[in-house]
């Protein structure tokens, strides 16, 4: 017989400390609609929401024996469900600037283009158009691109403003695209770029 949804506070939270898994399904079960619920207001995507729930309450299965009250439980689920929601529309947002970013190489890639030449005949190549970018251009698209960096922390360190990052990332791509296209390597660029992105 399972646990009553009227069992004390304090009993709950013992067995839940204690790693029984029918007191943990009391609070899921008093949480995890609201949740999802909220989850999505933010997320806008219902199934991304239940995935990022999910998450949740897995960290506070981790931390069951943290808590002192079931307020704290509560108090957990929502601000960790509210982080992962953020942090996700973060990284979605990146992931759709760097789209951006790439979006006008994908229009002269041929479709017969056998990747397997992009790493022979690109990275000598590339490396010669980094050096003759504007010194700008290449400090920016060498940090970001090179080296991972994000444009938030480029700023910080060459203090400028997140939108002049932008700004040079992309003129630096369309110097180095419109250099390349004259050599037919275009193609091997967008590859060699799109794996570094990936990293």
């Amino acid at each position: 017989m399972g646990i009553a949804e009227n069992i004390t506070e304090d009993e709950l939270l013992e067995r839940i400390a204690r790693g029984n898994q029918e007191a943990f399904q009391v609070i899921f079960r008093r949480h995890y609609k609201a949740l999802c619920y909220f989850a999505a207001s933010i997320t806008q995507d219902a199934q991304e929401a239940e995935d990022l729930v999910q998450e949740t309450f897995s960290k506070l299965w981790d931390k069951r024996a943290d808590f002192p009250t079931t307020t704290a439980i509560k108090a957990f689920l929502y601000i960790s469900t509210k982080n992962a929601c953020l942090n996700y529309i973060r990284q979605k947002h990146r992931q759709t600037e760097k789209e951006k970013e790439f979006s006008y190489l994908q229009e002269e890639a041929p479709a017969d283009f056998d990747p397997l030449m992009a790493d022979v005949e690109i990275i000598g190549e590339l490396y010669a158009e980094i050096e003759q970018l504007p010194p700008q251009c290449r400090r920016v698209f060498t940090m970001s691109y090179l080296e991972g960096r994000k444009n938030e922390e480029i700023a910080g360190l060459l203090g400028v403003s997140y939108n002049t990052v932008r700004t040079q990332k992309l003129r630096a791509l369309k110097l180095i695209r419109a250099s390349l296209l004259k050599k037919d390597l275009l193609p091997a660029f967008i590859l060699y770029m799109a794996l570094m992105n990936m990293r």
